[in-house]
């Protein structure tokens, strides 16, 4: 008798088994029922810009400190969060005159003194790390003589789909990707 009814429980339960098996796919209450119909498509929203974010900072002479081998000044920006830090851009350009020039660039001098000619450089650089931007002044002879004046930089922080899925943008022409980018001055 043990064993009869020991088979008929193990009949009942495969029985349940496939019985539940056929109600539909599982959802996250249990058993879901059979798909309903399509149902109305939405309106188009507008396409955006998924964090991307644009400031312009003044910085003066007292501003940079000199770290042993040039000129810097480091700036709080939120902006760059993680996602910005582990896979995006931060794009910084400094106001010459009338327009913005993207950095890195190199500056090239020369001078007269006493009838011999000298040449030197001076090269702008950025690093950027979660939570901030710096910018390095260096100058080919490494002399701290000179603190840099007073300049304007623009800050543009994009998070890697938008940087990424368009190559084709000239990220170094700050106006183009101001007009693409719908950045407000």
């Amino acid at each position: 008798m043990k064993k009869l009814s020991r088979i008929l429980l193990a009949l009942i339960a495969v029985t349940l088994m496939v019985a539940c098996g056929k109600e539909g796919p599982m959802g996250p209450q249990g058993p879901m029922g059979p798909m309903g119909p399509q149902g109305p498509a939405g309106q188009d929203g507008q396409d955006g810009y998924v964090n991307v974010v644009s400031s312009t900072l003044t910085v003066y002479p007292e501003d940079w400190y000199w770290d042993n081998t040039s000129w810097r000044v480091d700036f709080d920006y939120d902006a760059v969060n993680y996602d910005v830090y582990n896979s995006g851009v931060v794009l910084v350009y400094m106001e010459m005159g009338e327009t913005w020039r993207q950095i890195p660039m190199t500056f090239y001098y020369t001078y007269e003194e006493n009838g011999n000619v000298y040449y030197y450089s001076s090269s702008l650089e950025t690093s950027f790390y979660q939570g901030g931007v710096s910018v390095f002044w260096t100058e080919s002879d490494f002399y701290d003589g000179y603190r840099p004046e007073e300049h304007r930089f623009r800050l543009v922080a994009i998070e890697a789909g938008y940087y990424s899925s368009h190559p084709e943008l000239d990220y170094s022409n700050y106006e183009v990707v101001k007009e693409a980018l719908q950045l407000a001055d």
